[in-house]
């Protein structure tokens, strides 16, 4: 607990949540619908950055990929399962905080229980063959077992991708990441990010 990639963390004042996402009023049911009103809108990570300071916090939370806005994942994934967008949202805003000397931490769910919620039946935000496709084998995002597989995807690819992201702020644990080392993965590739899990 007393990790000193912690230390940040704990000696911030505060930090912004940038809650949002596909069922973000309007819901949208169309990822590149929803990339593009949000870009159109003149959505610019300087200006959330610039309200954090004027807030004298720390951090920026980017919580899209939450389980009960959407699933949507701010930056050009290359693993399919859900909503991913072209322009990178989790990019620019990293290169923001940084350039402001603030961090970025990126929101993390566990949850699939509402892969269909707000959608009319028989749709969903999860896509799972398109996720079993490019596993190799079948798995259902629907489920614990197989949401933690997709998931437990997404934090490897974001650790590849982004080294100045600040973190990972998660809600709960999910079995797979702890039957897979997920965690100490984290701390051996990333020993500069933080971990942050509001209900462990």
């Amino acid at each position: 607990l007393q990790n000193p990639r912690q230390q940040f963390l704990r000696g911030s004042v505060g930090g912004l949540f940038l809650h949002w996402g596909e069922r973000t009023s309007p819901q949208h049911t169309s990822c590149s619908q929803w990339e593009a009103d949000v870009t159109n809108g003149g959505w610019s990570a300087d200006y959330w950055v610039n309200e954090a300071k004027k807030l004298h916090l720390q951090y920026l939370v980017l919580a899209t990929f939450h389980s009960r806005l959407g699933y949507a994942r701010p930056w050009p994934s290359a693993i399919p399962g859900s909503c991913r967008t072209s322009r990178d949202f989790l990019g620019e805003t990293i290169a923001a905080a940084k350039a402001a000397n603030l961090r970025t931490i990126l929101y993390m769910t566990d949850d699939p229980q509402w892969w269909n919620q707000g959608l009319p039946s028989g749709q969903s935000w999860l896509d799972s063959k398109a996720f079993s496709t490019y596993a190799g084998h079948t798995v259902d995002l629907t489920t614990r077992d197989g949401f933690g597989e997709y998931s437990y995807d997404l934090f490897l690819e974001v650790m590849n991708r982004y080294p100045d992201l600040g973190g990972f702020w998660i809600d709960n644990d999910n079995q797979y990441w702890l039957d897979h080392n997920l965690y100490q993965q984290i701390y051996q590739q990333r020993p500069n990010y933080t971990i942050s899990n509001n209900n462990e």
